[in-house]
């Protein structure tokens, strides 16, 4: 019937023309349909315009061109770092990793950013290229925490402390910047000095510094181990000096009380005290003598004897034995 018309002239039928346009109409419609997966968000733009950002799951916008529809992976981890991608692994090195440390020291400094997209609208739009301002504000954050820091605790006990502060200083500064991005890491790779010649004399120093740690733990053992036993000898000390106090004042309390018992005795009877003390004193002089001089008459009718316990005296070194 179409070509009918068309061969005799005239105009195709008008219901026909309108279901072509509807049938295009809805065709262009369906171009607005879109799946947004579970770990990603959509951007809608409106004549190149961000409007709003779609969630996961079976979304709709106006059709193209009127809007368009960005969709980007915002759970997945990125990495970014500062070394040289054609350099090896064991000497990881790039322009600008060459950093100024609190004491004045050249270090070579290679870190890594874990980072991963949270606001897809910001990061698409509100920076013109947002790895590039990260990489810069990465940079400036460690450079400016490496400056403040001495080389030996970038290099040794303080790493994992300047790695948490680093992470949360970037992430800060990329929220002033609304990059719409979250920081879950911040990771100084390798710190080295930038020559073998200060490497060398940096391993000197850290070798001193142990040598001067192993004596004094060292020192610290001896010093635990000498002084319990001096303060347990100058305590017995102590001790042995107050028993010795203690036993010469009874020595003398008791001379003084058997002195004040002799002395009320002579006051009663002094001529027999006398002789009495006399007689006390000779037998204790004489006690231990092993000779006795008699003068005069008293000596006549004493019976001579051996001396039988010098005899059985065994002799000291040098004596002769008697004969």
């Amino acid at each position: 019937m179409c070509a009918n018309s068309l061969a005799a002239g005239r105009p195709p039928n008008g219901r026909i023309l309108w279901g072509v346009a509807g049938a295009l109409l809805l065709l262009w419609g369906l171009t607005g349909i879109y799946t947004v997966q579970q770990d990603e968000q959509g951007a809608i733009l409106r004549f190149g315009k961000w409007v709003r950002t779609a969630e996961p799951g079976l979304n709709y916008h106006l059709p193209i061109p009127i809007e368009t529809a960005i969709v980007r992976n915002v759970t997945s981890i990125n990495i970014l770092t500062n070394t040289n991608p054609n350099s090896s692994s064991e000497g990881l090195s790039g322009e600008g990793a060459l950093m100024l440390t609190g004491d004045e020291n050249i270090a070579d400094v290679q870190f890594a950013v874990n980072w991963r997209i949270k606001s897809l609208g910001a990061f698409l739009f509100n920076a013109q290229s947002p790895e590039a301002t990260i990489r810069a504000a990465a940079d400036s954050i460690v450079r400016a925490v490496i400056a403040q820091t001495p080389i030996a605790r970038v290099l040794s006990e303080g790493r994992s402390t300047i790695n948490i502060r680093l992470r949360e200083l970037l992430q800060k500064l990329v929220d002033e910047y609304r990059l719409g991005v979250e920081i879950s890491q911040v990771e100084l790779l390798k710190v080295t000095p930038p020559t073998s010649d200060v490497n060398d004399a940096y391993l000197d120093v850290q070798r001193a510094k142990a040598d001067m740690e192993r004596k004094r733990n060292e020192a610290e053992f001896y010093r635990n181990s000498i002084v319990p036993v001096a303060r347990g000898q100058a305590k017995k000390l102590v001790q042995d000096a107050e028993g010795y106090k203690a036993e010469v004042v009874a020595d003398v309390d008791g001379e003084t009380a058997r002195f004040q018992a002799v002395y009320e005795q002579y006051k009663t009877a002094p001529e027999v005290t006398k002789i009495r003390l006399y007689l006390d004193a000779m037998k204790a002089i004489y006690a231990p003598a092993s000779k006795i001089l008699m003068n005069g008459d008293k000596a006549q009718g004493v019976l001579p004897y051996m001396p039988l316990p010098e005899l059985k005296r065994a002799p000291e070194k040098g004596e002769e034995t008697p004969s």
